[in-house]
């Protein structure tokens, strides 16, 4: 049966959630001061991060001792990831392009309905541009037998996970730069559209559902002291700013925490916010 942790579920409705007020006070324009507008509201951005690492370990949940017993093919793994995604997705794209037609939105449509727009070099799609965390997303899904691989044994995924952080910082140190990205695409390019960049957090999320059932357990025996630990990464990602690994410090802090909550109960569990998750995790972010 399918692994299910209530309190993940409401871990990513809280975080949708958040992102959701970001995208409302930028676009608003409010002009609004005070840490709340100025700092915190503007930070959960970042929640897109949070998203890929439960992403990661989610898909786990659901997929990986499939995968490893052989009982789902990568045909029906594929055909899933498509029928959840795809129809409602593929709304939005059409009521965009009816709202704004041309040219270059027709081209866009065509990325967006393929669902591969994830590849392209620099993507910077208009047509439900925000939905970029769902071209990296579906990127995961389109390699996650691959990351099933990586996550065999634990050796071996820790290793991947130190090779992931390396390419994070090598990205944003030596690729991502006018060396090698064209002047006229590195003005638009966005870090966090790579999968290469982004692989981090999902292979993390992969990491801590190998060692799920021991984080439970001692988050949910020493819940305060796995409270603590979330509120100092929430103050040291503040405090240091934003930077992979402040971002990596506390998603994996909320994460462990939110596993550790009892199945059903708990502060993340709330019925509302954990029923919003499900019914937004099938278009995966589209929405944002």
């Amino acid at each position: 049966m399918k692994e299910r942790y209530e309190g993940v579920d409401g871990l990513k409705a809280y975080a949708i959630i958040g992102i959701a007020l970001m995208h409302i006070l930028t676009n608003g324009e409010y002009g609004i001061g005070g840490f709340v507008f100025e700092q915190l509201i503007p930070s959960f951005t970042n929640l897109v991060f949070l998203f890929m690492m439960v992403s990661g370990f989610g898909m786990c949940c659901g997929y990986y001792q499939k995968f490893k017993d052989q009982k789902i093919s990568v045909g029906e793994f594929y055909a899933k990831r498509y029928s959840k995604i795809w129809p409602y997705f593929a709304l939005l794209c059409a009521l965009d392009f009816v709202m704004s037609p041309s040219k270059s939105a027709l081209y866009e449509v065509f990325a967006n309905l393929t669902l591969c727009q994830g590849l392209l070099p620099n993507m910077n799609i208009s047509v439900i541009g925000v939905s970029w965390t769902l071209a990296v997303i579906f990127v995961f899904y389109l390699l996650f037998p691959f990351f099933c691989f990586l996550l065999e044994n634990k050796k071996r995924a820790w290793l991947a996970l130190a090779c992931a952080v390396i390419y994070n910082f090598v990205c944003s140190t030596y690729f991502f730069d006018e060396s090698h990205i064209a002047d006229r695409v590195l003005v638009n390019f966005s870090a966090r559209t790579n999968i290469l960049y982004c692989a981090v957090y999902f292979i993390a999320g992969g990491l801590i559902f190998l060692y799920r059932k021991e984080l439970s357990e001692l988050a949910s025996k020493y819940k305060v002291i796995a409270g603590i630990f979330l509120l100092i990464a929430t103050v040291v990602y503040f405090a240091i700013g934003s930077s992979t690994l402040t971002m990596l410090f506390f998603c994996v802090a909320a994460l462990v925490y939110t596993i550790g909550c009892n199945r059903g109960g708990g502060y993340w569990s709330i019925q509302s916010p954990s029923s919003l998750a499900v019914s937004a995790s099938r278009f995966t972010c589209a929405t944002w």
